[in-house]
C-alpha cells in the first residue's frame, strides 16, 4: 500500500489554491432556483444590528431574473437594479443574494420567511481599506410590512450548531468538514477538493430560522472570503454564497452554492461534559 502524500500545510495564503480555482464546480450541489416571488413586492421596516437609530425601509420588487430595490432612511433614498439569485429551501423561506453596482464589491444576501414575516440577512463589502482584501459585513433584521411579524420575534442568534461537526459535500469534487466551536468560532477543513489538507478557524455568527435550519455566516482572515450559507439539518441540504477577491489576481469571486449535509457527531457542552477525576 503506497501512503497518500498532501501538499505541505502553510499559513501563507499565497501557498494556497486560488479562490478562483476553489470556487470552480460548488454549484453542482446547488439547489434549483427560484421564479416564485416574480412580480411581487416586498418591503421590509429594518434595522442595522448593533446600531442606535438605524430603522429604514429595505424594499425589493422582483422580476424575471432582475430586480429593483431601495432603502429609505427617512433622509434619503438608496435604489438600483440588479440581477438576482433566489432559492426556496423550504416552503415560504427564501435565500436571496445579488450584487450592488457600487465603487468597490458589494453583496446583498438574505434570508426572508414570509410565513413568519421575518428577515436577516448583511451587506457584504470588499476593496476597503484599511485591508482591501478582507471581506467586511453589517447585519440587519426586518419584517415584512403587511404581515403580523414584530421586532420581538427577529431571528435570534443561536448556540445550537456549538459542538457539532457537520460534513458537507458542494461537489461530487469538494468535501468540507465545519466544527462549530463556540457562537463566535468554527474550524473548517477541505477533506477533498482542490484545497484539500487546508483549514483555518474563522470568526462567525449563528442565526436560528426555523426548527433545525440556520443561517450561518463567516469571514476569513487568512484569503479574504464572506460566507454565508442556511443549513436545513432536517432536509440535510445548504444553500450559500462565497465573496471574496482571489488571493493571487485580485479577480472577484462571487458565487452562489449548495451542499449535501452528514452530520459526524455532536460534543456535549462543556457544563455537561467537564474532564476530571473519576471514582469516589
Amino acid at each position: 500500500m503506497t501512503a497518500q502524500i498532501s501538499q505541505p500545510f502553510s499559513w501563507n495564503k499565497d501557498d494556497w489554491t486560488p479562490l478562483t480555482e476553489m470556487a470552480e464546480g460548488f454549484d453542482e450541489y446547488r439547489p434549483p432556483l427560484s421564479s416564485a416571488l416574480v412580480g411581487r413586492r416586498i418591503e421590509l421596516e429594518c434595522v442595522l444590528v448593533g446600531v442606535e437609530d438605524s430603522a429604514h425601509t429595505f424594499t425589493h420588487e422582483f422580476g424575471d431574473g432582475e430586480l429593483s430595490w431601495s432603502v429609505d432612511t427617512g433622509e434619503g433614498i438608496q435604489s438600483g437594479r440588479a440581477d438576482y439569485e433566489l432559492f426556496e429551501m423550504q416552503p415560504g423561506l427564501f435565500f436571496l443574494h445579488y450584487r450592488i453596482e457600487a465603487d468597490h464589491p458589494v453583496v446583498v444576501t438574505m434570508a426572508i420567511d414570509l410565513t413568519t414575516g421575518q428577515a436577516t440577512g448583511a451587506l457584504g463589502e470588499l476593496g476597503l481599506g484599511p485591508d482591501p482584501h478582507l471581506a467586511r459585513q453589517g447585519w440587519c433584521q426586518g419584517q415584512v410590512v403587511g404581515s403580523d411579524a414584530t421586532p420581538a420575534g427577529a431571528h435570534p442568534r443561536t448556540d445550537e450548531l456549538v459542538g457539532r461537526r457537520v460534513r458537507y459535500a458542494y461537489s461530487s469534487d469538494d468535501v468540507y468538514d465545519h466544527i462549530y466551536l463556540n457562537d463566535q468560532l468554527f474550524t473548517w477543513f477541505c477533506a477533498k477538493g482542490a484545497e484539500a489538507g487546508f483549514g483555518d478557524t474563522d470568526r462567525c455568527v449563528h442565526w436560528k430560522l426555523r426548527e433545525d435550519t440556520y443561517l450561518f455566516s463567516w469571514l476569513e482572515k487568512n484569503v479574504g472570503v464572506e460566507g454565508m450559507v442556511l443549513i436545513d439539518l432536517a432536509a440535510l441540504r445548504t444553500v450559500g454564497i462565497q465573496f471574496g477577491l482571489d488571493q493571487h489576481s485580485g479577480d472577484l469571486v462571487n458565487i452562489t452554492m449548495g451542499a449535501y449535509a452528514m452530520p459526524l457527531g455532536h460534543a456535549p457542552g462543556v457544563e455537561s461534559a467537564l474532564p476530571g477525576p473519576t471514582g469516589n
